[in-house]
């Protein structure tokens, strides 16, 4: 079944290849047979791909098994407060502000960091594990309306990371407070807010985001930001650390 498909598929490829060409082109006839890819093709060894293969992987390993930081402690992504999205999430409020000026807060999806950071010497390969996607900064304008939406889903629905300039307290899945900056939240303001592309399109719920007035882009991948951190946090001699704080409180 599997050949006569693949003649059926070659044969339908061709027809509509000899419709396009000019006239004086036809199809005469086709032949067609199936290789099955199975372990004898592992003993045909060619060396100089070997070498080329090995020559890459050398490089890559050496780049990847760099260590460029420590971390004091394990940071997980599971909890109301995730440790390891509280340290990204700042971690993006600092670059975007040095980057766009003046920032009010960052925002990102626990699902969207991948693995955990594992207390002690952290290398370039950990943060490529838990920050898997090519995720690119962007920077958002948004309404106090369409703010207070975006917190309202993280009560009802899960909450999601953002950086401690935010203090949210929940009850009854409901928004008892949130602040911005020191300050209750401003329906009538225009905040704004850095965060990935792929939240900014409204994915995982995040459907306030695409309310935004103004769309900043860049070409900036999240991982390189947290990579180019912990290398500033190493060389002001400090370690990777995040506890949970105030930034969210839940009332029963």
């Amino acid at each position: 079944m599997k050949k006569v498909n693949s003649i059926v598929s070659l044969l339908i490829l061709l027809f509509l290849l000899s419709a396009c060409a000019k006239k004086q082109y036809a199809v005469k006839s086709v032949n067609g047979y199936l290789v099955e890819m199975n372990s004898r093709f592992d003993n045909q060894d060619s060396p100089e791909m070997a070498n080329l293969v090995q020559k890459y992987k050398s490089q890559l390993d050496s780049k990847m098994n760099q260590v460029i930081g420590e971390a004091d402690q394990t940071l997980k992504k599971v909890g109301v407060q995730s440790a390891l999205a509280n340290f990204t999430t700042d971690a993006m409020l600092e670059y975007a502000t040095g980057l766009w000026g003046t920032v009010d807060f960052a925002v990102i999806n626990n699902g969207g960091l991948r693995a955990t950071l594992n207390q002690g010497a952290v290398t370039v390969e950990d943060l490529y594990e838990i920050y898997t996607f090519e995720n690119r900064l962007v920077l958002l304008d948004l309404r106090g309306t369409a703010v207070k939406q975006l917190f309202e889903g993280f009560a009802k629905r899960k909450i999601e990371g953002f950086s401690k300039s935010v203090r949210l307290v929940i009850k009854n899945k409901a928004i008892e407070s949130l602040t911005i900056g020191g300050k209750p939240l401003d329906e009538n303001a225009t905040y704004r807010i850095v965060t990935v592309d792929y939240l900014a399109e409204g994915n995982d719920g995040m459907t306030a985001l695409t309310q935004a007035t103004h769309y900043t882009e860049s070409d900036i991948i999240l991982r390189d930001v947290m990579i180019e951190y912990v290398k500033k946090l190493t060389a002001e001699n400090k370690k990777i650390h995040a506890i949970p704080d105030d930034r969210i409180e839940v009332k029963e």
